[in-house]
């Protein structure tokens, strides 16, 4: 695969101090889907919008298909499509304001009309289309602002909490137009705290907390360290807790215990002997435990 996104020991610091990012690389290639995965504060936006060219790095570099996002921000800008988390088009109706971000792009004008006809469709909102946007939900709003980058299908297109505001139907319909913008060749970027939507999505993934990049890889590569299974418990007793802990890796919530080991089978035989134990199942190790293990969920 060929690299299309370079960064290197990239730190953000605000005027408040606040470090944002702290020496992040990542390498992002050609036509992939590649999420950003992170709790509220993580730094993905930011993230996102030093990629853009919308904020200025602290420290560090970042390249984006030969050139530099500080020197070559023009050049960077006629590459992006950027669909934020809040609707950045507003005071003109939906068909009026995809047209217009349309013909900034250069695309011609009986093959825009089909596109915004076609993804309305997709979205459902094709009878919105001489609305104003003002006037729509918070949900037709995030829809229309997908829109905007899909049917621009940019070299590399980014969208920040894609989903937000949408419901269920509403949120498979967009991830399939995503999916979609790969056959055009668009390299695509999703920052997301939503667990299901990148497993759903990713060829890849990078976990960010706190500014930090904990893991990238892709699903598989990420859950690999867990193994294939995880063992959940009920316990009635709290003070079983110190037992189980002597076993393996563990995550604790309430009185439920995860417990991530290569030896579940000659774990659950000592289990067995606990008392406090109410029940005990094997499940499969999700990213969602990935998730919980790398940014601090794991009690040892």
């Amino acid at each position: 695969m060929r690299e299309i996104i370079s960064i290197q020991n990239l730190t953000k610091i605000y005027k408040n101090g606040v470090k944002a990012l702290n020496r992040l690389n990542l390498k992002i290639y050609e036509n992939e889907i590649f999420v950003i995965l992170g709790p509220n504060g993580a730094g993905k936006t930011t993230l996102l919008y030093i990629m853009s060219t919308i904020m200025k790095l602290t420290e560090g570099n970042v390249n984006i298909m030969g050139y530099d996002v500080i020197k070559n921000s023009g050049k960077i800008r006629e590459l992006l499509g950027f669909a934020f988390t809040e609707v950045t088009l507003f005071n003109t109706t939906v068909y009026k304001a995809l047209w217009a971000h349309g013909r900034i792009y250069g695309i011609p004008k009986n093959e825009l009309k089909q596109r915004i006809l076609d993804c309305l469709k997709e979205l459902d909102i094709i009878d919105k289309a001489n609305t104003i946007i003002w006037e729509l939900s918070s949900g037709q709003r995030k829809r229309v602002e997908i829109c905007k980058v899909i049917i621009q299908r940019p070299k590399i297109a980014i969208f920040d909490e894609p989903t937000i505001t949408i419901d269920i139907d509403g949120k498979h319909k967009v991830w399939s137009l995503i999916k979609n913008l790969k056959k055009y060749g668009s390299t695509i970027i999703i920052a997301t705290n939503d667990i299901y939507e990148a497993e759903y999505l990713a060829d890849r993934v990078a976990i960010l907390n706190k500014g930090q990049l904990l893991a990238v890889g892709s699903i598989n590569e990420l859950k690999k360290p867990l193994g294939n299974e995880v063992l959940e418990l009920e316990v009635s007793d709290l003070s079983v807790i110190n037992k189980i802990r002597n076993l393996g890796r563990i995550i604790v919530s309430g009185n439920y215990v995860r417990v991530y080991s290569d030896n579940l089978q000659d774990i659950i035989k000592e289990i067995v002997t606990f008392n406090g134990v109410i029940s005990m199942k094997r499940l499969n190790v999700t990213l969602d435990d990935v998730f919980l293990v790398l940014t601090g969920g794991v009690k040892q």
